[in-house]
Parts: structure tokens; C-alpha cells; sequence
């Protein structure tokens, strides 16, 4: 995939409803980590070239945390991030997937791994704090 096609989305892809090319990055970024351990650890992956239903409602629901997640544009990578939005057994498969994934993404999709890679530089602060900051009087 080119460069300038990483962060396209179309109307089938549950990355249309990701409003900032920053998300759909992101989102693009696990179904690369996905495709990679589906094919590597599921037969049926394997043979049809497609992930199977099990890595595709795992991709769904990273797809539903994304959209909802409180940092927008200025979220952090999930490993930093405050806020746990993955349930227990999520955050387990994905923690799983990213682990083997990973250090494949560096030969098999470089830019994405090079983002990432810049993506963990962000600093994150937790929502809460920002609106109490925000709130407090100035002096």
C-alpha cells in the first residue's frame, strides 16, 4: 500500500467513521497487526486471505474504541494511555496480537511502524486533569 492510500477509508471500512487521519491511522495500524497474527495463527485466514470472524470482531470493536476515545487527535498509544477503554479480555487479545505483530510490522509495513514509533513520544494527561485545570480560576 502507498503512502497517500494508508489513511483512505471507504464506505465498507469501519474506519469511514473516524473523523481525523490520525485515528484512521491508528485504525490502520491494528488491522495491519491483526491481518499479520490472523494469518499467522488461524488456518482459515491463511487460505482465504481475509481474517477470519474472530480477528474481524476484535478489529470491530478497536474500531468502536477508537471512535469514542476522549483524546480525539491528541491520543496517545494504548501501551501510555490513562484510560483503560479495552475490556479486560480485549486489552488481553490485544496486548497479544501487538506483541507478535509488532516487531513484523517493521519489515512489512515500515511507515506505519515508523508512526507509531512517533506516536509513543506523545505525553499523555488525563482528561480529568485537563478539565480541572481548565476549570480552575486564574490568578
Amino acid at each position: 500500500m502507498n503512502i497517500l492510500g494508508m489513511n483512505a477509508c471507504s464506505a465498507e471500512n469501519p474506519a469511514a467513521a473516524l473523523v481525523t487521519p490520525r485515528l484512521r491511522r491508528e485504525y490502520r495500524t491494528m488491522e495491519c497487526m491483526v491481518e499479520i497474527w490472523c494469518a499467522d495463527h488461524h488456518v482459515s485466514a491463511a487460505r482465504d486471505a481475509e481474517i477470519c470472524v474472530e480477528c474481524r470482531t476484535f478489529l470491530d470493536y478497536a474500531a468502536r474504541r477508537l471512535e469514542k476515545c476522549p483524546y480525539g487527535e491528541a491520543k496517545p498509544t494504548c501501551a501510555k494511555c490513562p484510560i483503560h477503554c479495552y475490556k479486560r479480555a480485549q486489552r488481553e487479545q490485544a496486548r497479544e496480537i501487538m506483541r507478535y505483530a509488532g516487531p513484523r510490522m517493521t519489515l512489512r509495513h515500515p511507515w506505519l511502524s515508523l508512526m507509531h514509533l512517533v506516536d509513543k513520544l506523545r505525553k499523555a494527561e488525563h482528561p480529568m486533569e485537563a478539565r480541572r485545570r481548565k476549570s480552575q480560576p486564574r490568578q
